[in-house]
């Protein structure tokens, strides 16, 4: 009786971890344009249409790949600025931008 319920468990266990496997496998990747922070399943697909907060101007580039990793909030590199998303972080000028006070937009740390 004891073995019975011993593989029991085990055979639970087992499967329970397969579909938390399963379940995070599945989960596809989020790849995130630094200027506008638009989302995209692949860098392909990321970096084949125009991004409209470019730094030359609104669809004068493509979206380029933010390489930091998903956060809860997101910092501005120049003046500390927070933001809960990268889109939110890079919609407002920045007082400590290199080109001068609100002549670029929050970018966002790595």
């Amino acid at each position: 009786m004891n073995t019975m319920i011993t593989r029991t468990i085990t055979i639970l266990a087992v499967v329970c971890m397969a579909t938390l496997a399963f379940a995070q496998a599945k989960k596809p990747a989020a790849f995130y344009c630094k200027y506008c922070g638009h989302k995209a399943s692949s860098v392909a697909s990321l970096t084949a249409s125009a991004c409209f907060r470019h730094p030359n101007g609104p669809h004068k580039g493509r979206h380029a790949l933010y390489e930091g990793s998903e956060k809860e909030s997101y910092t501005c590199k120049y003046c500390g600025h927070k933001a809960s998303s990268i889109s939110s972080l890079t919609s407002s000028a920045c007082i400590r931008h290199p080109n001068g006070p609100h002549k670029g937009k929050h970018a966002p740390a790595l």
